[in-house]
């Protein structure tokens, strides 16, 4: 009992020190994107852009829709889905690679500026 006690907390380290890796990797491409350009500045560009749209002046179907696809708990949760997330690292995890990012619209966003930005 003892042993197996033992290969599980072994296991329960090594599945962490890997999601930190993850984590401190994802911090670093942040902060290298911020660097790049502001948040201010990038929205500014967004915004500049001929295609832009308020959200206000989308339709009320459209919006429901985008949220039942993309983040259908997006009411629940403040921009962070633990769910989501836990879910993600499992499958970074298994792929020792970036494969599956956070499924929340303000996480997709945030994912989108960072890689965009580069």
């Amino acid at each position: 009992m003892k042993k197996l006690l033992k290969i599980v907390f072994l296991l329960i380290l090594i599945i962490t020190s890997i999601a930190l890796l993850f984590i401190g990797n994802g911090y670093k491409m942040y902060k290298e994107a911020i660097e790049e350009i502001s948040i201010e500045d990038k929205i500014k560009e967004i915004k500049s852009k001929e295609n832009y749209t308020e959200i206000s002046d989308l339709p009320q179907t459209y919006i429901n829709a985008v949220l039942s696809v993309e983040d259908h708990r997006f009411y629940k949760h403040f921009g962070i889905d633990l769910i989501a997330i836990g879910r993600a690292t499992i499958n970074d995890i298994k792929a020792m690679d970036f494969v599956e990012g956070g499924s929340t619209i303000t996480q997709q966003l945030a994912k989108k500026y960072i890689f965009y930005t580069r």
